[in-house]
């Protein structure tokens, strides 16, 4: 599998937003984490506090529906996670 030192994606959260209340929040991180480790091949991935306050703007168990991560290789196999900002 090839590693990527950058790229972008689009996550949702569906499967997450199914379950039960109380768990929601930890599934969207867990995810996050499982979604970058497929598509990088990455044995540790690091999520900023940024991208994980913005899942859950109104609650932890009131989650946003799809989030926009931007995913930068910083060490061997280690990614950090980040919120992907629109360019107009």
């Amino acid at each position: 599998m090839k590693e990527k030192e950058y790229f972008e994606m689009v996550i949702n959260f569906r499967r997450a937003i199914m379950g039960r209340r109380n768990v929601r929040f930890r599934r969207a991180l867990r995810m996050i984490r499982e979604t970058i480790k497929r598509h990088t091949g990455a044995e540790r991935v690091v999520l900023d506090p940024v991208l994980v306050h913005s899942i859950s703007t109104n609650g932890r168990d009131k989650i946003v529906r799809k989030v926009r991560v931007a995913a930068k290789k910083i060490g061997e196999k280690t990614y950090l996670v980040t919120l992907a900002v629109k360019q107009a």
